[in-house]
């Protein structure tokens, strides 16, 4: 891979290698984590309190706790399974 990515390639590409990262450890969670676990995991992220959390100025950061809480959320959604 000798090709040089710009700027905004590089950053995809870090998101990219991220989300693979985080998909792998929501599936060993899923496996080795009790219900109550994966429900204090979102309720973690869902308390913080932007109205006086600094982060709140930041619209990105906002942005990717809401992205994050959904992820849990929809990864850890008791489904009805076929076995």
């Amino acid at each position: 891979m000798s090709d040089m990515l710009s700027a905004d390639q590089e950053l995809v590409s870090d998101v990219v290698a991220c989300q693979l990262v985080i998909k792998q450890i929501l599936d060993v969670i899923d496996v080795i984590a009790p219900v109550e676990v994966r429900e204090k995991m979102a309720q973690q992220l869902k308390s913080i309190d932007f109205a006086s959390n600094p982060a709140a100025a930041d619209p990105v950061t906002r942005r990717a706790v809401q992205k994050a809480i959904a992820l849990i959320e929809l990864k850890f959604t008791p489904q009805e399974t076929s076995h």
